[in-house]
């Protein structure tokens, strides 16, 4: 039963939701189906959990009471499939014992390895063909084009963004096994090339804490940290020269604002319940580009202090077993990846992407494991 779920979790980021939304709807059903059978066929269901448990009734209370107060109740009906598959693959990660739990977190690295590889066919083979498909039907979008133009991969993702948050989340998993460091390269170039400044200052973050929890920040495990400042500031220097306005970084931000202001006015309109998940919608934008503010315009007051509440305990979790002596290379790489994920989504919005989401999930089941 581990191998399927292997493959499930090996196959989850190549399903773009927004390309494949008719594929991506028969994954999760699959993936709901394959967790329900498997706690039913282990006849003691996830005996082995340990997740904080009031938390966890609070955000599913929280979905109920989101659904129950939705403004269109089947937008939230639909997707209300993605949190419950989220939801299992927590609970399914948290009752892995400790062998199973580190097949599970190699499974995620190869798969990251994988899709670098793909990013970076697409940078070196790929952008002559999308420019042909780009002419051929007459897409005049600015921001596609200027992925082009500037050639940042995004592949098999829908923005360089989310692809970078994606990869820069994986990048502490390709340090744990000495023997398959060489995984940061294909990794590191692709987060590079897909230019997203928030997904490159996140995994900066990242190794800050990844480094700590290893012992401290030394001269030799700090190189990492001073070339990813570089590379920040070679991307931000780029940026800000471009003739275009849109790419600069200064419009990036402004527009950011602009959905945040939009974004604070659902919150005031309907701080308590929300408009209900899958119901959220801006007049430029389908997300705020900030993962909380979206999940409290969504699922109300009760939404987001219950999912911060389940992700402060379940870290809290994981740094208790680090206090106690264990500083396996694992646990610290998960925490990590998990960090990097919490702070990329403060300016975008990969917690709605299943295909980016459903790996972090299941990684914060695996911290508790």
């Amino acid at each position: 039963m581990l191998i399927i779920l292997q493959f499930l979790v090996f196959l989850r980021p190549f399903i773009s939701s927004a390309a494949f939304p008719y594929l991506n709807s028969l994954y999760s059903a699959f993936l709901i189906l394959f967790l329900i059978i498997w706690g039913l066929a282990l006849n003691k269901p996830y005996k082995n959990i340990q997740y904080p448990g009031l938390p966890l009734i609070a955000f599913c209370l929280a979905l109920a009471v989101s659904l129950i107060f939705s403004v269109n109740k089947i937008n939230s009906l639909i997707c209300l499939y993605n949190y419950i598959a989220y939801l299992l693959l927590f609970i399914a990660g948290a009752s892995l014992n400790p062998n199973d739990a580190r097949r599970i977190v190699q499974t995620i690295s190869i798969a990251g390895l994988v899709i670098s590889l793909l990013a970076l066919y697409q940078y070196f083979f790929g952008f002559t063909h999308l420019s042909n498909y780009i002419v051929k039907n007459k897409i005049t979008d600015p921001f596609v084009l200027d992925y082009i133009s500037r050639r940042r991969i995004f592949s098999p993702f829908i923005t360089p963004n989310a692809l970078g948050g994606y990869l820069a989340m994986i990048f502490p998993l390709a340090l744990i096994n000495k023997n398959r460091l060489w995984f940061i390269v294909p990794i590191g170039l692709a987060l590079i090339f897909t230019g997203s400044l928030g997904a490159i200052l996140g995994l900066f973050l990242g190794l800050i804490i990844y480094m700590n929890l290893k012992g401290g920040l030394k001269i030799k495990r700090a190189i990492p940290i001073f070339g990813l400042l570089i590379i920040i500031g070679l991307i931000f220097v780029t940026r800000s020269i471009t003739l275009k306005t849109h790419t600069a970084p200064g419009f990036s931000a402004l527009m950011r604002l602009d959905y945040w202001r939009e974004t604070l006015k659902i919150i005031g309109d309907r701080p308590l319940t929300g408009v209900g998940i899958g119901n959220f919608n801006l007049a430029l934008s389908r997300y705020a580009h900030n993962s909380y503010l979206q999940i409290w315009a969504e699922m109300g007051i009760l939404g987001i202090s219950a999912y911060l509440w389940l992700v402060f305990r379940s870290l809290r979790s994981a740094f208790n077993k680090l206090k106690s002596g264990d500083k396996e290379n694992y646990a610290i790489a998960l925490i990590s990846a998990i960090a990097i994920f919490l702070t990329h989504n403060f300016v975008d919005f990969t917690f709605f992407l299943p295909e980016v989401a459903a790996t972090w999930w299941i990684m914060l089941g695996l911290i508790i494991a």
